[in-house]
């Protein structure tokens, strides 16, 4: 029995898919069959019944689940005892990531941690949506961003790297054209930059110290990427919810300026979720120890955008 095509068959249990477990794996799902048919094979039973475009365990499948899992506990846990004696940052790393800020938040800090460690091969992954947790099985790390649902994440532990905050952001000529609100009851009034999640429209929750509010945006603009709604913004399409150390750089060229800078949004925590025996893996926890230590220098990496109000063409 060949321990890939173990990870392959947890993949799978866990995606519901080959083509979802060929995501997660970055395998050819050819690939992903072809393992799923040897370990089969190997066992001598399917392990796998199809249900509307989705492969769902039989009951020599979930038989055989519990003991995959441990088979690969076990490896994992030889590994890391053997590299945890020399604190080697040896090996391959994957770490998965969801859409949401994986450009401007995450990839400086894994990327300031490769240059440190060049004998380290790092996969960084991402995903959207509900596929970042579904690819947990072939991962030794998740990056995830707010408060990880506990069902799906039950049997991972969690350890905080580091928190920031949204503000409210508009071009001067936007705010020339229809003023600043003074409240954020009079955000209603104003034409509003929205940003989707893919399950719904971010909300927009505001606090100045005791004081709390919550917006639901109307929007004249929607976009499920923080980059064009931050564009948005200083081409004067509206006011925009996004961090605040994303708009920063904008800010001191003057592309953007705060709105009701007293009202922030809570503190937002990007957590590193691992399984907890995985600790024992000197990379995985010199990658924790960097992220943490870190955190705050990407509050002031330069992810500026520019402005050009015209491309030659009307």
């Amino acid at each position: 029995m060949q321990f890939d095509d173990v990870l392959v068959f947890l993949q799978i249990a866990s995606s519901g898919s080959l083509s979802a477990a060929a995501r997660a794996s970055a395998k050819p799902k050819t690939t992903i069959s072809h393992q799923l048919k040897r370990l089969e094979s190997e066992i001598g039973v399917p392990l796998f019944v199809r249900s509307s475009n989705r492969l769902i365990l039989n009951e020599a499948g979930r038989d055989f689940l519990e003991h995959a899992k441990n088979i690969r506990r076990a490896c994992e846990r030889g590994l890391d005892t053997a590299r945890r004696q020399r604190e080697l940052a040896f090996g391959t790393l994957r770490i998965g990531s969801g859409g949401e800020f994986s450009s401007n938040l995450m990839a400086p800090l894994i990327l300031h941690f490769a240059r440190h460690h060049p004998d380290l091969r790092l996969e960084v992954m991402v995903f959207h949506g509900d596929a970042l947790l579904a690819a947990r099985d072939s991962l030794d790390i998740i990056l995830y961003l707010g408060e990880p649902p506990v069902p799906q994440v039950g049997e991972l532990t969690a350890r905080i790297v580091g928190r920031f905050s949204f503000g409210l952001y508009a071009g001067e000529g936007y705010l020339a054209r229809r003023g600043s609100p003074d409240s954020p009851a009079e955000l209603r009034k104003h034409d509003l930059i929205g940003v989707h999640s893919g399950e719904g429209l971010t909300l927009w929750n505001l606090k100045n110290g005791p004081r709390e509010f919550s917006v639901q945006p109307h929007t004249s603009f929607l976009t499920n990427d923080y980059w064009v709604a931050k564009l948005a913004a200083v081409h004067d399409h509206g006011i925009c919810f996004m961090p605040i150390f994303f708009a920063n750089a904008e800010v001191e060229a003057g592309l953007l300026k705060p709105v009701l800078p007293e009202w922030r949004s809570k503190d937002v925590a990007m957590y590193a979720l691992f399984a907890s025996h995985r600790l024992q893996n000197p990379s995985l926890r010199l990658l924790i120890n960097s992220l943490t230590e870190n955190f705050n220098e990407v509050f002031s990496y330069p992810y500026q955008a520019t402005r050009k109000s015209t491309f030659g063409r009307n």
